[in-house]
């Protein structure tokens, strides 16, 4: 199969969706992988090195997506790619549709077929996909937190352990996934004054397990979170609802009654976020002002530690990536349950039911779409 890997157009995206070890496995494979020309250089992954490991180097976006069976990306595609969407081509990448019905529709338009990161799903229901980059979001959302806590950023002026006669900073942190629990471990290591609600008895035995008397855990209810973002200098979503848009449980009054300047960072932004307040922003332009509180929503944080990132993602897509290539699409149909759900869109169909509710869209099963397959 012939593999294309286009450097990422998103606003300061400089994560890449391979390694060049993960070119030389494809190789090995016998599969032929496309680079775009400086599609590693955010990473630190030069040409040079895509190409010793038998990649192709390809000079335009258009070589990439023209020549390709499969496209392989890190973010959702963007507006400039549109035009090369055909029947018959998969892409593989973070999709995210729930919150944006325009590259849904240009999807479904251009008859592609969609397979989403975020629904890859084992039968044990991890998201193996989703938790490399939830571990690296959450723990930013901790540092781009008291970044933007600090006076010359407009914040509260606020340290999140304090000093010695100095309370500490309050982080709530609502959700305790793997995006909660780990930002909860940097809030903690700062020193702040750290409380976890989520509505999982589970996640929240787990966080009491990890972190011991030190971190308060609560049910999430729509009190507790009243009670709890009113006092917070640093609140942290971190709600999924897998595939679909996530829920708005904070509300503007709960945003409205938090200390002026504090900051509240929406990791659950990629699906839509998870307050009546928040919007997508960008790395250029990450934050707002909004109800008096500083508003962070960049939907791909991640991109801030690109090889990080880059090296932590593609070592759990990459045997994903090989599945597709070795089966093609009828086989991974049959054969993989975990990529079979990450199904999104197919033939001009949509066929995942969130989605379809989330971006207002008619819904075809994935029986329907793909047929015996």
């Amino acid at each position: 199969m012939i593999i294309g890997v286009p450097r990422e157009r998103k606003t300061l995206e400089k994560r890449i969706a391979i390694t060049p070890d993960g070119v030389a496995e494809l190789n090995k494979r016998g599969h032929k992988v496309l680079i775009e020309t400086g599609a590693g250089a955010g990473s630190f992954f030069e040409d040079k090195a895509f190409a010793q490991a038998g990649a192709e180097i390809v000079p335009t976006l258009k070589d990439v997506w023209t020549r390709a069976q499969l496209v392989v990306k890190v973010k959702e595609p963007h507006e400039s790619e549109y035009e090369y969407f055909r029947p018959g081509l998969m892409l593989f990448d973070y999709l995210h549709l729930a919150s944006m019905p325009d590259v849904t529709a240009a999807m479904l338009k251009g008859k592609i077929t969609g397979l989403a990161y975020e629904l890859v799903q084992t039968p044990d229901g991890r998201l193996p996909l989703l938790e490399p980059m939830s571990e690296v979001a959450g723990k930013l959302s901790i540092l781009n937190g008291s970044y933007f806590l600090l006076s010359q950023n407009h914040g509260r002026g606020l340290l999140l352990g304090g000093v010695v006669g100095v309370a500490p900073a309050e982080v709530v942190i609502v959700g305790a996934g793997i995006a909660g629990r780990n930002a909860c471990e940097v809030a903690l290591g700062s020193g702040a004054s750290v409380t976890v609600l989520d509505i999982s008895h589970e996640k929240l035995d787990r966080i009491h397990y990890q972190f011991g008397g030190q971190v308060r855990t609560l049910y999430s209810n729509h009190d507790a979170l009243a009670r709890e973002i009113a006092r917070a200098d640093l609140l942290v979503g971190a709600v999924l609802k897998p595939g679909a848009a996530a829920p708005k449980i904070i509300t503007r009054q709960m945003i409205r009654s938090m200390p002026k300047r504090s900051v509240f960072v929406d990791i659950s932004i990629d699906q839509g976020g998870c307050s009546e307040t928040i919007r997508p922003t960008s790395l250029d332009n990450p934050v707002y002002e909004e109800e008096g509180v500083i508003h962070y929503g960049v939907c791909n944080m991640p991109a801030q530690t690109p090889r990080t990132s880059t090296m932590a993602l593609t070592a759990q897509t990459l045997p994903y990536v090989i599945e597709i290539a070795d089966r093609g699409f009828d086989g991974i149909m049959q054969s993989s349950l975990a990529l079979r759900n990450s199904l999104n869109t197919h033939n001009g169909l949509l066929t995942n039911r969130d989605v379809a509710e989330a971006v207002d869209m008619k819904y075809t099963s994935i029986e329907t779409a793909v047929g015996g397959r």
